[in-house]
This record gives C-alpha cells, structure tokens and sequence, in this order.
C-alpha cells in the first residue's frame, strides 16, 4: 500500500518565497461554540500514509477537502499538502506518529495554493512496510467532537472494524477485531480471511465476499464460526458491505464485526473438524513421501509448525531402530545392551536442523542420548503425558508427549511444545494423538524400508568384486551408488577378468528392478558373464549364450555390455544387450560413444544373436563402460545422448589418475538420477 501525510508544520518559515495569496484564516484557537455537522454536509477527509511519507489511500472527503483528485495525489509525498513545511517522506511520518491519537490543528495547502484551516486526527496504522498514518480531517469549522467520536470507534468500540481488497485480503483492521482473530493488526495486512481463520465452509464464504465486490451487495448478519492460528474458537456476526470511489466503482470491503456470546455448538464443532481435517490431510500427505525417519520427522515438523505447535520434536528409541541387538521388552518401551535395564530409554532426535542434508535411509541416526523424563514417562505408559516448562523472561512452554506406536509396539515419542498460550487439552490433545498415529506407521514403514536398503547394499557389497585384475598394460577402477532418491539399491554390476595371452575380459550389467530379488539376480548374472568370459567366448557369443539360459529360468531381464581386449593386438571386441554404448576416450582428449548394435535386453525370451563390434585402441586410451543411472534423470530433461555427451566432457585428462577420473564421472552424474550406477574405467596398453 502507498500512504498520506499532512505536514505538522505552520506556514511561513523564514526562509520562505513570497507568501502565496490565501483565502482568509480562521484561527483553531477559536472558542465560538460548535454545532453538530448535519448529516448531509461534507464527509470527513481521510487519507492513508505509508512509513516513506507517500499517499496511499485518499477519500472523497480528502478531494472536496484539497481540490486532489485520487489520480494525481495517490504515490506522491505527502509533504506537498504542509504549508511551508520542510520535513518530508519517512521523516514526516516520524513526527505525526509523535502525537498519534490526539486531535491537533493545522493548515492544509490546497491545489489551487491556498491554504484552509482544519482540524485532524492521526492514527498509527501498521502496515506491511511498517507504521503508517491514517489522518481523519475535518474543516476548523466543523465540531472537533466528531473526531472524538471516530476514536471512540476504531479503538474503544466492541465492534471489530476491517477494510479488503479487491482480492480480499486484509489492508486494515483495528485492534477490536485483531484480537477476536487472535493475531496481531500487523499480522492481518496482506493476508486473506481465509488464511487467517480456518472457516469450516471457506469456499461458501468466500462467495458472499465476491459478490459484495463483484455485484455490490450489502451483506448483514453473516454468521462465521472460525479456529484462530492460537486454537482458539470463536463465532461471530458480521455485516460486509462495499467500499465505492468518486465514480461508484467498488475498491474494497468494509466489515463490522462482533463476537457472540451464543455461540454455536454446530458452527464451532464444523470449523474444528475442517481444522482438524485439513491438518491431517496437510501432514499426511507430507509423510506419505519420507523413505527415512528423519525425513518424516522433518515433515511432520513442518506440517505442525506454527499453525499446532510453536516446535516439534521427534524422538526414535534406540532399540527400535536396532531390533536385532537382543531388546528385551520393559513396561512398553525397549532396553538394548547399552543400556539393558535402566529406568531412561535411549532415543535418537530424529528432527535435523532445518539447513542439514537431506539425508539418506542408508545414513547412520544420531547419535543415541537418554529421553528426557516426560518421554521415558510417555514410552513407558505407552501414553501421553502433558508438561510445563518455565523459560527465559517468564514464558512458560507447554508441551504434551505422545507415544509413537505402530502395530502394538512403541518406536519412540513426538513432543509438540507451545511457547506462552494454553496447553494442550480437548480437541487439541485428541488431534495431537492423531498426528501422532499418521507419524508412527509413516516412521515404521521407513525403518522397514531402512532395514531392506541395508540388506540389499550388504549383498550387493558382498556379490560385486572388491579387487580387479592388474597388469602392466592394463589397470582398472571402479565406483557402485545406490540411487539418489532412497530408491531401493538395484542389481547394477561390473566386473574384470584376466584372460590368456595378453587379453582381458570387461563386463558392466544392469537387472531390472531393485531390492534383495535384484540383487541375487545380479550376483547370477555376474557369475555367469564372468565364468562364460573365463572360456573364452566371444562378447556377442556370451550374450546369446547367456540369453538363452536365462530366458526359460523366470530370470530378471537385464542390460549388459561386454568387452574383450587383446593387449597384444589393439583390438577391441564389444557387444550390447540393451545397454548405454562403451565411451572411448582417446590420448589426445577427445572422447565419443563406440558405435555399437545395442541389441534387446537378456531373459525377455527373444532369442536374439547378439553380433560384436571391433574397435582398434590406441595405448593409453580410456574404455568407460557405466549402467543408465550415470546418465538419466528423473524429469526426462536429458535424453541418452545428452547424457553420454556430458559424461564424456567430464574426462579432461585422459592421463590422470584413475580414481579421479572415477570421481570427476560421478560428478556429473544427474542428482536426482532414479536409478542405481556402476561405472568401470580401464586404461588399456600394449606390451
């Protein structure tokens, strides 16, 4: 919003020009008894002040008042209305607000340059921007009375005032009705109705608002039942009517409200089931996204601060998350070793800093610290269990401790913490144990999902080879990464064998699927390329081979590519089944895909000949064999091509070491790649 300001300066300072011709003065000193404005005289002057001194909101009063009209004063410095003032912008609001809520007398310069006694009344009015005025002018000659009388109501009335926007959000409230929405006036400004009260039938309210700004109605004795931000309820009657300019059009909404003291139990009972349902649902769908416990406790804490809790905190018994560490079961909560029989359970703080990593499910959890004692309480009850804190400057925290319990077992607490308001209690309470509820069963899901990640990364470690072969002519490394996105590790291998005379075989696979099924299957395909590798076959032989022994065995289909290299010849045999072409990068730099027949995928049952490709290799080149995951993000942005030619500009020095080779690839590599990566980089020689 813009604002107004009226100079509180009197005219004629000394370093004034020559005095502009007035019309004649009447002293604001004046004691001729006052009569009351008749009813059809002119309107009071209103204008709004922003802090930087600009008119913002200017009334028909304010025009008849200075001869402005809206268009020409609207964005402008007030100061222009003070009669040879000198203070101006941020500057000149400083000075009214000093005498804010009193009635004070003044000149006002009108558009033609003469100057008119008034009497006027500024109103500090918080704004998005910071305090501004709102001056109330009425001509000397009218009674100071009527101010008085506007005072009255916009700070002592019962009745809550606010003015809307077009688009319905608040641009004025007064302190009345800012405590009834249990907010502050500041806390309103450029907020709609409908964020500031959860309203059991928001889109039914918000249709009677439109059609006082769309079709002009006056709407009396609209009745609103509503939750504040604080859980507070309340019922109200309200009138909404609309705010015209000069020309009739409708600028906003003007509303007088009043809370009731019959409130309704229906009304009431509707707007905290909305509350309590649009939460859950809020929250829910929060959960429902998190693969690891931390990451559903940052969820949960998101979807419950500041609207249910002024803090969340989450708290994972150890034991829980550790159920294979010989647990015994004490009064509904789990001792481990460490700690075998004590009256304080171990938990892990699930909730991380709010700038910490996202973490992954195959992380380690923080570090174990013992409960607090209203969680020990609540662990052991396997119930909730209220507190009261005192803290800093007298501010006493509430917060109530709810058991996290899934499938009969307790797996830890959630505390929700408010700071200087009511506890918990009634609605709140029961909708904390619901919360509670969703968390729990989002929590267990996660450590399943945690547990399974684990054991397919262990036999995945376990299955692929942790030493290749190593010659003079050849030397190899190699890098394995679980999917980004906490997807389930998947059956991606790689694999190197040294053959007779001169020659080594390469192998790079990729199972469909993911999980503790792909994995095994990984480790038989893996087998099988290395054994058929060890007999000599031909790479485009092995494939058809292996194709046709897995077909019939319900295998997992999988992608491969197979590479043998005779150091002694230069050359270079390779096939594909469906995988990403081998990239080659040569001692000079440059670096292209290996021209390749890709071939189906193995164990689909097509019976496919595989055929192989024959490349020279010039010594000291590169051969990268890698799986999907190094190329393909989850969006779809990158095609394969792209992917393939940004992996390939990531090699800079075919001569450096070849570990960091490896991690210059795996640099590229899309972040949020849905799949699993194996990549094998071999520099390949002659002798």
């Amino acid at each position: 919003m813009r604002k107004v300001v009226l100079s509180p300066h009197p005219p004629g300072g000394p370093e004034d020009g020559p005095p502009t011709p007035r019309t004649p003065r009447t002293p604001h000193t004046s004691r001729t008894p006052q009569t009351p404005r008749p009813a059809d005289g002119p309107a009071p002057a209103t204008a709004l002040i922003d802090a930087d001194g600009r008119v913002q909101q200017w009334s028909d009063g304010a025009r008849d008042l200075t001869g402005y009209p809206e268009r020409e004063i609207v964005g402008r410095d007030a100061a222009l209305l003070a009669d040879g003032g000198h203070v101006q912008g941020g500057d000149l609001v400083k000075e009214l607000l000093r005498t804010a809520g009193e009635a004070r007398g003044d000149w006002v310069r009108r558009r033609d340059g003469t100057c008119r006694s008034v009497v006027w009344y500024p109103v500090a009015v918080p704004l998005a921007d910071g305090t501004g005025v709102l001056a109330v002018a009425l001509p000397q000659e009218q009674r100071q009375g009527d101010i008085a009388t506007l005072d009255r109501l916009l700070h002592s009335s019962p009745v809550g005032l606010a003015v809307l926007d077009t688009d319905l959000r608040f641009r004025y409230v007064n302190d009345v009705l800012a405590r009834l929405n249990g907010l502050t006036a500041g806390e309103h400004l450029g907020r709609s109705v409908l964020e500031v009260l959860e309203l059991p039938y928001p889109e039914a309210y918000e249709k009677v608002l439109r059609r006082v700004v769309e079709n002009g109605e006056t709407v009396d004795n609209l009745q609103v039942a509503g939750v504040r931000p604080d859980g507070g309820s309340r019922v109200a009657t309200g009138s909404m009517f609309p705010l015209r300019d000069a020309d009739g059009t409708v600028v906003g909404v003007g509303g007088l409200v009043h809370e009731r003291a019959d409130a309704e139990r229906e009304l009431l009972e509707a707007a905290r089931d909305r509350r309590r349902l649009v939460l859950l649902g809020r929250v829910g769908a929060r959960l429902g996204q998190g693969l690891d416990p931390r990451t559903v406790a940052g969820q949960l804490a998101e979807g419950c601060v500041p609207e249910f809790a002024d803090a969340v905190e989450v708290d994972l018994l150890k034991a829980a998350a550790e159920p294979d560490v010989g647990a015994c079961e004490i009064r509904g909560w789990y001792a481990t070793p460490d700690s075998p029989c004590t009256a304080i359970p171990l938990v892990h703080p699930l909730v991380l800093p709010p700038d910490a990593r996202r973490p992954r499910p195959e992380d380690d959890l923080p570090p174990a610290r013992p409960a607090s004692a209203a969680v020990a309480e609540c662990v052991a009850s396997a119930r909730p269990v209220t507190f009261g804190t005192e803290v800093a400057d007298g501010v006493v925290r509430h917060g109530l401790v709810v058991p996290l319990t899934a499938v009969g077992r307790v797996l830890g607490a959630v505390t929700f913490l408010r700071h200087g308001a009511a506890g918990y209690a009634g609605d709140g309470r029961m909708l904390a144990v619901e919360l509670a509820a969703r968390a729990a069963t989002a929590i267990d899901n996660a450590l399943l999902y945690r547990r399974e990640r684990l054991a397919t990364l262990a036999l995945q470690r376990h299955l692929l080879p942790t030493r290749l072969p190593s010659e003079s002519w050849f030397r190899a490394a190699y890098r394995y990464r679980p999917a980004e996105d906490g997807t389930l590790a998947g059956g991606d291998w790689y694999d190197a064998v040294a053959l007779p005379a001169g020659r080594v075989g390469l192998g790079v696979g990729d199972v469909m699927g993911h999980g503790v099924g792909a994995a095994a299957a990984m480790g038989r395909y893996r087998a099988s390329v290395h054994a058929l590798l060890a007999v000599g076959l031909r790479p485009g032989q092995l494939l058809t081979r292996l194709d046709g022994i897995l077909a019939g065995d319900d295998e997992l289909a999988a992608t491969c590519v197979c590479a043998v290299y005779d150091a002694g010849t230069g050359r270079c045999r390779i096939a594909l089944a469906g995988h990403p072409p081998p990239l080659l990068v040569r001692p000079d730099g440059t670096t292209g895909p290996v021209p390749c027949d890709p071939g189906p995928p193995m164990g689909m049952g097509l019976h496919h000949m595989y055929a192989d490709t024959e490349i020279s290799v010039e010594p000291g080149s590169l051969l990268v064999l890698y799986t999907d995951g190094m190329v393909e993000d989850r969006k779809g942005v990158l095609d394969l091509e792209q992917g393939i030619a940004i992996l390939g500009k990531a090699v800079r020095d075919p001569r450096a070491p070849l570990d960091e080779i490896c991690d210059a690839l795996m640099s590229v590599r899309p972040a949020d790649s849905p799949d699993d990566a194996a990549l094998l980089v071999s520099r390949l020689g002659r002798f």
